[in-house]
């Protein structure tokens, strides 16, 4: 059966990824991920999905060892370039993170920009189970979303917003039962213009530490924004640290 992810992250979604963040942005966020995970020089870390691989570059000029993986060969394509560009050991592979090829082990996984929610709670839990199998003992796995206490708070049930050359419009519908954000999005960019749908689960803190608890992980952090204040209802995101016993 298809998925809205099979088409979404193509054509121009992967130019407005381009658009959607500055240097210094994902300089922040890499800061922040190296922070939480407890990173250093030499341990190894997969990100996944990794998209054009921003913020893996960015730990990459750290020292970190960085496999990024993401089911968008563009998107894969793109980072390699931008790793060789730059000179930086790692690797980029195309792959979906509901089924994980590689069989090495990390110090630390973490999925970013809301990408955790995109399937039902079961293939999440399944997904989430599979990063847990990929770290080492006392190793760690970050999940970052939006904050939903906030989000539903300040609905906004249409949105628009430019991006250097690219505009999206997007309609979102609130599904109290599935609890999901359900999205229709427009992206045009000159003549060119495409429409797509989404569908996010959006956790709260208790659901994620229950989902966490599930997969083997022990709770150790929740973080309101990339400048590493905790989680509260008025935070922009929700950033969950597990680590593996």
């Amino acid at each position: 059966m298809a998925d809205w992810t099979d088409t979404f992250f193509t054509g121009l979604w992967s130019v407005l990824q381009r658009q959607s963040f500055t240097s210094a942005e994902s300089e922040e966020q890499a800061r922040f991920v190296r922070l939480a995970l407890g990173l250093r020089s030499g341990s190894r870390v997969l990100d996944v999905p990794c998209g054009d691989g921003r913020i893996s570059l960015e730990l990459a000029r750290g020292g970190i060892r960085i496999l990024g993986v993401d089911r968008c060969p563009e998107s894969v394509r793109r980072a390699r370039r931008r790793l060789r560009a730059a000179g930086l050991p790692g690797r980029f592979e195309v792959g979906d993170m509901r089924e994980l090829r590689t069989d090495e082990r990390f110090h630390a996984v973490f999925n970013w920009w809301g990408s955790f929610g995109y399937y039902d709670d079961d293939t999440n839990l399944a997904i989430l189970r599979g990063f847990v199998d990929r770290v080492v003992p006392r190793g760690r796995v970050l999940i970052h979303q939006i904050n939903r206490e906030r989000v539903l708070r300040e609905f906004r049930h249409r949105m628009s917003a430019d991006y250097g050359r690219v505009k999206i419009e997007t309609r979102n519908e609130w599904d109290p039962v599935s609890q999901r954000i359900e999205g229709r999005w427009t992206i045009t960019s000159g003549r060119r213009r495409q429409r797509c749908r989404s569908s996010m689960r959006v956790y709260t803190r208790a659901q994620m530490t229950r989902l966490m608890q599930a997969a083997g992980l022990d709770v150790v952090g929740v973080y309101g924004d990339v400048d590493g204040r905790p989680y509260d209802r008025g935070t922009r995101l929700m950033a969950t640290v597990g680590r593996r016993p």
